[in-house]
């Protein structure tokens, strides 16, 4: 059995000790876990926690002084507390807080006294010293007299011991912290520069039978040795002690001030993004956002949707809108899904708590979607660490404590994340400004409702309860719709779907801000009836919007284009236009429709080579109010844009356990599983590279159409992540549906490498 396949034995045996409640607490720091189907033994729930996206959610709230605990473990293997806080010099107490820290949340095991981490984690931790060997292994093939060298370079007497005296002796000085320190600190700049390009990768031998320079000096004094073909190479116990002399010392959390400025409770810019959300959806409702060709919406596109809403940073409001899931791509454009009438008829708070958290856990920076070869449109996901520090930074500075200071302290909180100083304070201030604009932060501090957030954020009924916990920060109120004489309305708050639909149809919006003034025309009043919508439609909706009788000036405006709409009709014979004697004496004699090259074959009909299309667009730019035939006559009318939805299936929620439920069920003394299925056993076959608890998931999904997320590597060697719905399994191939791509994709079963739950 290899290590890693004990190390899962291990954490199993570690997690099985656990008492109800401690368990409890675990389940309940790792959610993925609670999502079904749950681990139905301890071995299980082993692999589970060992997967690399439970890991890598499990890695997001590490400290320095844990992650430095768990790199002495991955690279020096399973350890005592004692041994453990020899090496990193630092007191017992805090090394044994450190590992109960990381063990209750799964991240490593105690079993007798020893502690070790789940094989992923050890492995992905002591991944940089992969390429070294240890010491004992290049031995192997050394000369007795290379290592008596070596021996003597470090300061011991080497006389009349055998080769596995020898052995023995250097793995004893070359494991000794002070021994290894000496013999470097002795070393010229050369060879120290050398020895650190070794130890980080840079350099991978020091050279084949040098007899001089910076590899000859390093074998001198024992730190290289001779291995086969008298290539010297860095044993990895070495590279370890140069690597943990690097590692800061394990200080304690930094004490952070609080904030100097008063607390404020975030409720005006919260109600601010809810309204951004709800203007941008309506306004994708009644025409989808343009997609550019390589996907989300472009920079123009960002632009006009800014200017014509009134709104800053659009490209936030559209990642929100659709991690939420309320915009999704189809075929004519990102458009809201058939999820956002229901979220726009909820209550503020429940609204705020769903689009929050969903900012909350994107891994891109919305307002700094930047790379290398330029920007990442939104919502197009992208690999990025921004969202790593916005938790790290929002969770800092919980609690009252100042912004600022957690800012400057964020490595200490956050030091997985992978960015240069100048990337940092990027990723960092688009997090204070995207938070400010979402009610999250004010000033140096967070909110009410951004303390909320924090204290909700990761639990399985995280949504629910940071609606209840806001819903007297932000109560519902109606929105008022006011119709004027002048045939304008002015929106105060937030109006129902059906009125918003309908503004959205027949008026235009001219000043849009906390009141909203729109203005019906002609013109906008005929694009409602040009989209199918009828004159009594009209009324009866805006009629019910205010809640009192029409303005005489509109219901005359609305009859009046209702009369003339229609007339005129554009019938497909390439093309001909009907209507009256004297609408078509009038359109034939207008001197701006000349471009149509008209001919009159009777006093009512006009017949021109131009399509249908370009004759009805030019007729309604010229004042008429045409709409168009079938070649037998009858009335073509377009399906409303406003009831557009995508056809892509929406990803679905997993039905959830209680954590405590779920520790009572593993505790409890259970029938053994039941035989895996016929999908399970094919899959396992033809991916041997995944463990049974990421081959019953993908199979789970399979035999009950639910979403996973898979890691895959394509025929390129590029990997990428996937959310996929599967829904057939015929060779070695898997058919499913791909929520990145909105689109069914075929996936080699042997090339997925990890799977994990998703929702």
């Amino acid at each position: 059995m290899g290590r890693g396949a004990i190390a899962v034995v291990s954490l199993a045996t570690h997690l099985a000790a656990l008492d109800p409640s401690r368990l409890t607490q675990l389940l309940e720091q790792r959610p993925d876990v609670l999502a079904e189907p749950v681990p139905r033994t301890f071995d299980e729930l082993a692999q589970r926690l060992n997967g690399v996206d439970s890991l890598s959610q499990a890695l997001q709230r590490v400290n320095r002084d844990e992650l430095a605990v768990a790199r002495v473990v991955a690279v020096l293997g399973e350890m005592e507390p004692a041994a453990l806080a020899s090496r990193l010099q630092a007191p017992q107490a805090r090394v044994r807080e450190v590992v109960g820290a990381l063990c209750a949340r799964g991240l490593a095991w105690d079993v007798g006294g020893r502690v070790g981490l789940p094989p992923r984690l050890a492995e992905h931790l002591g991944a940089e010293f992969g390429p070294l060997r240890p010491l004992a292994v290049i031995a192997r093939n050394s000369h007795v007299e290379h290592l008596r060298t070596a021996v003597a370079g470090l300061g011991a007497d080497p006389d009349g011991l055998r080769k596995p005296e020898l052995i023995a002796r250097l793995e004893a000085l070359l494991t000794d912290p002070e021994t290894v320190a000496r013999a470097v600190r002795d070393r010229s700049p050369a060879a120290r520069r050398h020895l650190a390009g070794m130890a980080s990768g840079e350099i991978y031998f020091g050279g084949f039978g040098r007899q001089a320079g910076p590899t000859a000096e390093l074998v001198r004094a024992g730190l290289l040795l001779d291995g086969p073909s008298h290539r010297q190479e860095l044993p990895r116990e070495v590279a370890v002690l140069i690597h943990l002399d690097d590692v800061p010392g394990m200080t304690g959390p930094p004490s952070l001030p609080p904030a100097d400025d008063a607390a404020e409770d975030g409720r005006a810019a919260a109600e601010a993004g809810l309204r951004a959300l709800t203007l941008l959806l309506d306004e994708a409702r009644h025409r989808p956002l343009a997609r550019i060709k390589k996907g989300g919406v472009g920079a123009r596109e960002r632009t006009r949707l800014g200017k014509r809403l009134g709104l800053a940073e659009i490209a936030l409001w559209i990642d929100v809108a659709a991690a939420t899931g309320l915009l999704a791509q189809t075929p004519g454009g990102y458009a809201p899904t058939d999820a956002y009438d229901t979220w726009r008829e909820a209550d503020p708070g429940v609204r705020w708590a769903r689009s929050l958290l969903a900012w909350f856990a994107l891994d891109v920076a919305p307002t700094s979607r930047e790379t290398d070869d330029g920007e990442v449109a939104p919502p197009v996901p992208m690999v990025s660490g921004a969202g790593l520090l916005r938790r790290a930074l929002l969770r800092a500075a919980a609690g009252g404590r100042s912004l600022r200071a957690a800012t400057e302290q964020i490595d200490w909180f956050c030091p997985l994340h992978p960015y240069d100083d100048v990337g940092r304070s990027r990723k960092l201030a688009a997090a204070r400004l995207e938070a400010e604009l979402l009610g999250v932060v004010a000033a140096d501090r967070l909110t009410e409702l951004g303390e909320h957030l924090v204290a909700v954020a990761g639990r399985p009924d995280a949504a629910d309860e940071l609606a209840r916990r806001c819903a007297d920060l932000l109560p519902a109120a109606r929105g008022l719709l006011v119709l004027q004489p002048d045939l304008t309305a002015v929106v105060s708050g937030q109006t129902g779907a059906a009125a918003a639909r309908l503004l959205a149809a027949a008026a235009v919006a001219e000043a849009p801000g906390e009141a909203t003034t729109w203005r019906f025309t002609p013109d906008s009043v005929r694009s409602a009836l040009d989209d199918g919508w009828t004159a009594g439609e009209l009324r009866a909706g805006l009629v019910a919007a205010c809640d009192r009788p029409l303005p005489q000036p509109l219901d005359y405006l609305i009859g009046d284009v209702a009369r003339r709409h229609g007339a005129v009709r554009v019938r497909e014979v390439h093309t001909c236009v009907t209507g009256t004697e004297a609408e078509i004496s009038e359109i034939f004699h207008t001197r701006s429709l000349r471009s149509l090259h008209l001919r009159r074959l009777a006093p009512t009909v006009l017949t021109t080579a131009a399509d249908v299309t370009d004759v009805l667009s030019v007729l309604r730019a010229a004042g008429f109010a045409p709409i168009p035939e079938d070649a037998d006559g009858v009335v073509v009318l377009p399906e409303r844009t406003g009831d557009q939805v995508p056809h892509a299936p929406a990803p679905r929620a997993r039905a959830r356990v209680a954590a405590a439920d779920l520790a009572a069920r593993l505790l409890t003394d259970a029938p053994e599983p039941p035989p895996a299925g016929a999908a399970q056993v094919e899959l396992a076959r033809l991916d041997t590279g995944l463990d049974a608890a990421e081959v019953a998931l993908l199979a789970d999904a399979l035999d009950h159409d639910r979403d996973v997320r898979i890691g895959y590597r394509n025929q390129a060697g590029n990997r990428t992540v996937r959310e996929i719905r599967p829904q057939q399994l015929y060779g070695r191939w898997l058919h499913a549906w791909c929520h990145l791509r909105s689109a069914e994709r075929e996936f080699t079963v042997s090339s997925i490498e990890s799977v994990s739950p998703v929702g």
